[in-house]
């Protein structure tokens, strides 16, 4: 069958005994997940037959794998349960291809080379294998990609480091956009094509280019000067001692000179009471201060139940639970544009108005646990557009991964683990800007759950604080 689809199978029972039997009916297996018994338990007189129908739905996500897949109906009589009968069946998963590809960031610059970021994710059910290619237009660009062929598997993703060249130096001038698409590449299948644009900076500004000919033209004028108007640097110096002029100061031998003539000194002030000051003792620059909520930054958010929010929650509020899945991973977006609308991966905050601190970091204190899986682990992504007049990501900021314990337990993620790549445009004030909080299920197999919306003087409280001073 097909993920997505609904097949049903039908189970005859019949009650060989001499007493009154209700039978409970149930699927083990793999398939007992996608399965449904109609009805679940069934009550026959003896020599009676029942039938029951077992209806099986995978869907169509990577955990459906395809494949054989073996299960088994158990009926176990409630009078004699020693007498349970298994009944064993088959049932096949047909395979599906689905991947979603996306450049990060989709605008990069650089005057002699760029290194964008390329994620392929499989969403099918079966391993994704594929050759990444990529090109342009007007063929004056160049690509380098490692590793060229990906082998993802299903539901995980697969990173691509790039590396594009122009095919000239700009010296002086304006900047450049060249436009250029990666494709992934699978065998009977059309290519799926990802775009993105190349900004190519000049090496040197054009005001450079005009103060150096001012130079240059300065250069040669002096040059031309100092020959037709030679210099004719004459001495009165001539054969003899020169004879000094002027009265020379003599002091008597032995004594200092006139109070009139000695240098001055600045004067000294003395406390009244004639004891010297000892200088103010050296404060402590911080060291051993307790972290603040949501790390050493600057401007503090708290994470609402749909966004950061300057405020937190009022009385009454209770806290939130978000379940991250799986096969999000987190910078969900529609082409490079994301809406100010619910998301079920992202927190987003609109119509930010803030000034950039060059001093500050991006912190947070966020409390996460798995369910139980031992190898989970999740980042957290910060999408920012400075500028509301356009829908694009303008710079992201993706932490290291942060492994949780299998303990089902809350515990503290925090960007002491580190920065994974930091990319996009330079800093900027917010006019009406974004931030986008996203978290992207690193590894593991089961969902990871943020805790938020915790209001003040509890404990668990996900926070951040952002290189920002609120605008009054």
């Amino acid at each position: 069958m097909d993920p997505g689809d609904a097949v049903t199978v039908t189970l005859r029972l019949r009650n060989t005994t001499d007493l009154v039997e209700e039978y409970r009916i149930s699927v083990a297996g793999t398939p007992a997940v996608w399965s449904g018994v109609e009805p679940r338990t069934m009550r026959l007189y003896p020599g009676t037959t029942g039938t029951a129908e077992i209806t099986f739905r995978p869907p169509r996500t990577p955990d459906a794998t395809a494949g054989g897949h073996p299960f088994a109906i158990e009926v176990i009589p409630t009078e004699q349960p020693a007498g349970k009968t298994v009944v064993e069946g088959h049932l096949t998963v047909t395979p599906f291809s689905e991947i979603r590809a996306e450049l990060l960031p989709h605008t990069v610059r650089g005057r002699f080379r760029a290194k964008p970021k390329f994620a392929v994710d499989n969403l099918g059910n079966t391993r994704l294998t594929a050759s990444l290619t990529g090109k342009d237009n007007s063929g004056q660009l160049g690509f380098e990609l490692h590793p060229a062929n990906v082998q993802v598997e299903p539901g995980r993703a697969a990173w691509v480091q790039g590396r594009i060249r122009p095919g000239g130096i700009t010296w002086f001038g304006q900047r450049e956009s060249h436009p250029y698409t990666l494709n992934v590449l699978r065998s009977g299948t059309e290519p799926v094509e990802v775009g993105g644009v190349f900004v190519q900076r000049a090496v040197m500004p054009r005001w450079l280019l005009g103060f150096t000919g001012f130079l240059l033209t300065s250069a040669v004028a002096f040059t031309i000067a100092w020959f037709v108007f030679k210099p004719n640097f004459d001495t009165k110096a001539h054969d003899g001692g020169m004879v000094p002029v002027g009265n020379p100061l003599t002091l008597p031998d032995g004594k200092s000179p006139p109070p009139d003539q000695q240098p001055r000194q600045a004067p000294t002030e003395q406390p009244d009471d004639g004891a010297t000051e000892d200088p103010p003792p050296a404060t402590d620059g911080g060291g051993g201060e307790e972290r603040p909520l949501g790390g050493p930054g600057n401007h503090l958010l708290y994470l609402a139940k749909s966004s950061p929010w300057p405020d937190p929650p009022g009385e009454g509020e209770e806290p939130a639970t978000w379940s991250f899945p799986v096969k999000s991973p987190g910078f969900e977006a529609v082409g490079d544009e994301w809406g100010c609308t619910y998301s079920p991966v992202r927190y987003t905050l609109c119509a930010m108005n803030d000034t950039y601190n060059p001093e500050s970091q991006t912190t947070f204190d966020f409390w996460v646990k798995s369910n139980g899986d031992p190898d989970a682990s999740i980042s957290v992504i910060f999408d920012w557009n400075f500028d509301g007049d356009k829908e694009v990501l303008q710079r992201r900021q993706v932490f290291k991964a942060f492994e949780l314990e299998p303990n089902q337990e809350w515990q503290k993620y925090t960007e002491e683990v580190g920065l994974e790549f930091e990319e996009g445009e330079e800093w900027a004030d917010l006019k009406n800007g974004k931030l986008s909080v996203g978290f992207w299920v690193r590894s593991g197999d089961s969902p990871i759950e943020v805790r938020s919306n915790v209001p003040e003087g509890q404990d668990q409280i996900s926070a951040m604080r952002i290189p920002f001073d609120p605008v009054s």
